[in-house]
């Protein structure tokens, strides 16, 4: 990693006395949102200036299963992006949340570039880039909290900024269109476990030289107050556990929130029990933090989950990965009774110490009863404050927007919902209604001196990733949608006149129990058998198959349809015997 360069000075911004400052007031920056308006998740933001291209973040989205069935993530779609790869001179990433760092193996396939951020986020890039072995792809670069650094024409400086992610970074371009702010996820923690606080007098001291356009996380616009400082939620686990001397604990979170795994370690080393990760991610983000002295937890104190053991349920404490009801996660798999190593019952407390990402919720739940019917007691933050969200609520909003006084606002990293409501928010503390934009993926916009202009935008589909392969398209999606409901294939088979040589044949897997009625399959073959007829008859000539095939679908789309009230897939075969 490249070593941290010392800050130089900050210059005002708030005159352009000279014609060279003048001249490059008028010079444009283009700013394109690539995923995040509209979604929790696939945040990507690229901004251009001199033709060169910066992106901030490249993350992953969690799949909706019901409507991407077999999807295992979604991305910003890169085609864009691609045909300007030569333009790309860095992506900076504001945290190590996946949802901003997951999908960078996949940029680097597409695109070599440096990466830039803190080095905890360098390091969990570097993890990630290294397992997909892209190394010789790319190179890490550490930047330091308030460290400004030039990549390619762009003028970056990094501000703290908390959230649940350790070394999070506020992102400060310094264009000649002026300050550009991208907050990344942050909150206003006043009491943050490792003492390291928003700097928000610099934001202040940059609102007061003029910042041209504020990019703030919206995840909480719809929420009033404040959240919850995460060192309240150390003070919980710890009465929980305290409460609990003779029983097993199990605690997930996500990987990544290291002060929590931090506060969750505190707390059941002072009571003497062993500590054991699991979960690939959990086991891989302790190693990384440890080494990068984030997190301190004395080696004495972790043990791998083959030595589990060794001791009575009074002497450890499990941390795992799982808490939104990942299938393949270290939770999921205990609570469905399917982890190798690891079984619950009457003995054990499992605390959930996180909340469902929107659409999650499902899952979530339906692992907590999982949990619940093998005698396990579980604690969610339904019951406790075991959890408090790394996004800032309305009146941390009210105090970033007060501190930039920005002249053009884009709320971003949010459900349209929490886009709109940010935008409100931001009305009324006194932007002009024409000053705040509420966009959605793909929108581009360009600043030039004072002035703003809606450019028509680029494609931002979707872009999804199964298996070892990637990018099957909506239309695989909606074939799969359409498999949910059961499948229909139906063979026929003509003679050398074009006459049906046998009744047609009905093959079908989920649409209904062929053995309970059977009257049913019958009668399709009857009305295809009818229409088939029919066609062969008003045919002056042998009918053409593909036509005969045609006419088969339709003939068992409606049929289907009418009698059963479903919609299975269908298909059809149409043999010719020469």
């Amino acid at each position: 990693m490249s070593r941290r360069g010392r800050r130089p000075a900050a210059s005002s911004t708030s005159t352009r006395s000279d014609a060279r400052a003048e001249g490059a007031s008028r010079q444009p920056v283009t700013v394109t949102f690539l995923g995040g308006l509209g979604d929790v998740g696939r945040n990507c933001t690229v901004v251009e200036s001199g033709g060169k291209l910066l992106v901030i973040d490249f993350g992953v989205m969690f799949p909706d299963p019901a409507i991407m069935p077999g999807v295992q993530q979604v991305l910003p779609d890169m085609g864009w992006l691609n045909s300007r790869a030569r333009d790309v001179v860095g992506l900076v990433v504001t945290h190590g949340h996946e949802d901003h760092l997951g999908g960078v193996p996949h940029f680097l396939r597409n695109i070599e570039v440096p990466l830039y951020g803190s080095a905890l986020s360098m390091a969990l890039a570097e993890h990630k880039v290294t397992e997909a072995r892209l190394t010789d792809r790319t190179s890490f670069h550490v930047i330091g909290d308030g460290e400004r650094r030039k990549i390619g024409p762009f003028d970056v400086e990094a501000l703290p900024i908390t959230h649940s992610v350790p070394q999070s970074l506020c992102i400060v371009l310094h264009t000649p269109a002026g300050a550009l702010v991208h907050t990344g996820d942050f909150k206003i923690d006043e009491s943050p476990v490792d003492g390291r606080l928003t700097d928000l007098d610099r934001l202040r001291a940059l609102g007061t030289e003029g910042i041209a356009l504020l990019m703030a996380d919206s995840t909480n616009a719809d929420r009033p107050g404040r959240s919850a400082s995460e060192t309240e939620i150390g003070a919980t686990l710890r009465r929980l556990f305290t409460q609990r001397p003779d029983r097993r604990l199990i605690v997930s979170c996500f990987a990544s929130h290291l002060h929590r795994v931090q506060q969750i370690c505190d707390a059941v080393i002072e009571q003497g029990r062993a500590v054991v990760p699991v979960g690939r991610s959990m086991v891989n983000n302790v190693r990384i933090a440890r080494q990068l002295g984030v997190l301190d937890v004395p080696e004495r104190s972790l043990f791998g989950v083959e030595q589990l053991d060794r001791f009575e349920p009074s002497e450890v404490c499990i941390v795992c990965t799982g808490s939104q009801g990942e299938p393949n996660a270290a939770l999921s798999l205990i609570a469905h009774g399917n982890h190798p190593e690891i079984s619950v019952g009457p003995d054990d407390t499992v605390v959930l110490s996180s909340h469902p990402i929107p659409g999650n919720e499902r899952s979530v739940f339906r692992m907590v009863s999982g949990l619940a019917r093998r005698g396990a007691e579980v604690i969610h933050d339904g019951h406790e404050l075991v959890h408090t969200s790394g996004h800032a609520q309305r009146d941390e909003l009210r105090e970033l927007h007060k501190a930039c006084r920005p002249r053009w606002f884009v709320p971003i990293e949010g459900e349209f919902h929490m886009l709109a409501r940010h935008a409100q928010l931001a009305r009324e503390l006194g932007m002009k209604a024409k000053r705040v934009l509420t966009l959605t993926d793909g929108a581009q916009i360009t600043l030039k001196g004072a002035e703003l202009q809606v450019r028509a935008g680029v494609p931002a589909p979707y872009h999804y990733v199964d298996g070892t392969l990637d990018d099957p398209d909506a239309e695989v999606i909606a074939e799969r949608l359409a498999l949910t409901a059961g499948f229909v294939h139906v063979t026929v088979v003509l003679d050398g006149r074009g006459r049906l040589a046998a009744p047609p044949d009905i093959a079908s897997r989920g649409w209904l129990d062929v053995t309970k009625h059977a009257d049913v399959v019958e009668a399709l073959s009857d009305e295809i058998a009818q229409k088939v007829e029919r066609t062969v008859k008003a045919a002056r000539n042998r009918p053409d198959p593909d036509e005969v095939e045609r006419i088969v679908r339709r003939a068992t789309g409606s049929f289907v349809g009418t009698r059963t009230r479903r919609r299975p897939a269908i298909s059809a075969t149409v043999l010719s015997l020469d």
